[in-house]
């Protein structure tokens, strides 16, 4: 019989951060793919992910232009 899934349980998300167009865009969900150009906007679109994520629990990955994974930063209650 399958395990029921604890109304305790948070759903994961995944958010990427990537290059695109000459600048960076976050994905969130298909049609929340904010974007930003300029010297910061790497850092920008981390921190609009960092900012998004304080409502759920997950990780966010940043990638590099040929789609490997640079890093991850974890989120969940109890790094916030």
């Amino acid at each position: 019989m399958p395990e029921l899934v604890s109304p305790v349980q948070q759903r994961q998300t995944i958010m990427k951060i990537r290059p695109y167009r000459r600048g960076w865009q976050c994905f969130e969900a298909p049609g929340v793919e904010p974007f930003w150009t300029g010297e910061n906007a790497k850092q920008s679109a981390i921190d609009y992910a960092k900012g998004r994520a304080k409502i759920w629990a997950g990780e966010i990955r940043v990638l590099r232009a040929d789609g490997s994974l640079e890093s991850v930063i974890d989120f969940n209650q109890t790094n916030r």
